[in-house]
């Protein structure tokens, strides 16, 4: 299983939408999880994006989801709206159920995620907000992460039903860690008493990585996509999927930015993401220089003809390359990466 972790910005829940209407989504192949950071996707929506996601429920019959309200306290260089949306998600925790109960006619779709701020635990709000949520939905999620984890899990183990879902973040860190040994037997050993699921989940882009240090047409060393062929082995005691960012960092969005075009594909018989870098800050780069070098690369024709025609990442550069579509567009081509990649994963684990 593979769990995608989706941010509520415009170009993530573009790829929700997109991938949900094609049938990607289903809980034992890619199972999405929407971190929910502002009120609205765009601030001119009419709708909130509780209203957008009852939609695409309404939808896509077939979809299952798992819905986070973010917790962080490191706010400052972020929008307004963020900053309130997160600030209330994290300070008062009858918001988010409140939130999520809006979404009670999915009650057997839609699965809340039961997290915490990672310096500032609650174990009676964990506990408050599981006795909430078993009131209306059929299964929880609880995001935990190494820090304390003993004296939370501890807590989770006495709440966590069969069918439930433990979702072990390991944020930056690396998977093979040996600290974490302990941690997987841990689960391991409980989950076969409790019958819960478990899935292991991390941020493997660096928030370091920029579009200027990364290579032209070569892989990025920075971006360790190994979790996803070792989740599953008796070195990390089995876990039932993985999940990450599919390639995009996990912090909050900052205010601004610099032109610096680059393309980011996914090879999936090396199991890599490759750079495509424009040789010049201009936007023009991307239809005239990058859509053209993944066309012509070797991890472009590792894909056969099937995928090209089904992969809305792939269309979509098919799309510039034909001049159908501009390509001048930085939040374009991240969509790209992440639709490419995903629908990778799905055809994957098909």
């Amino acid at each position: 299983m593979y769990v995608p972790i989706l941010k509520n910005r415009t170009v993530e829940m573009s790829v929700l939408s997109q991938l949900a209407k094609l049938g990607v989504f289903n809980e034992s192949n890619v199972f999405p999880l929407v971190e929910l950071i502002q009120e609205k996707t765009r601030t001119n929506n009419k709708n909130t994006i509780i209203e957008d996601l009852a939609e695409l429920l309404y939808y896509t019959p077939e979809m299952s989801l798992m819905i986070d309200f973010l917790k962080s306290a490191k706010l400052n260089n972020t929008t307004d709206a963020i900053r309130n949306y997160v600030t209330l998600s994290t300070r008062q925790p009858d918001f988010c159920i409140e939130e999520m109960l809006k979404l009670k006619s999915y009650s057997q779709r839609v699965v809340p995620v039961v997290s915490y701020l990672n310096d500032n635990f609650s174990l009676e709000r964990i506990t408050y907000e599981v006795t909430e949520y078993r009131k209306t939905f059929s299964r929880i999620a609880f995001r935990i992460k190494t820090q304390e984890f003993e004296h939370i899990f501890s807590c989770i183990e006495n709440l966590i039903n069969e069918n439930d879902i433990l979702l072990l973040d390991i944020e930056s860190s690396s998977h093979s860690n040996p600290v974490f040994k302990k941690i997987y037997k841990r689960i391991s050993d409980s989950k076969k008493q409790k019958q819960f699921i478990s899935i292991v989940i991390n941020a493997n882009r660096p928030e370091t990585l920029t579009n200027k240090g990364m290579a032209d047409r070569e892989p990025i060393p920075q971006i360790d996509n190994s979790l996803k062929e070792t989740y599953s082995l008796p070195m990390m005691n089995k876990f039932n999927g993985f999940g990450d960012y599919a390639c995009i960092v996990a912090s909050l969005p900052s205010k601004g930015g610099s032109i610096s075009p680059a393309g980011i594909y996914y090879s999936n018989e090396n199991n890599f993401f490759v750079a495509y870098r424009g040789r010049t800050p201009k936007l023009s780069e991307f239809p005239n220089y990058i859509a053209p070098s993944i066309i012509n690369s070797e991890y472009w024709n590792e894909f056969d003809e099937e995928h090209h025609q089904k992969c809305p990442g792939c269309q979509e550069i098919i799309a510039i390359i034909k001049e159908e579509k501009s390509g001048k567009n930085q939040g374009q081509w991240k969509m790209i990466t992440m639709l490419h990649y995903i629908y990778t994963m799905f055809e994957t684990n098909a």
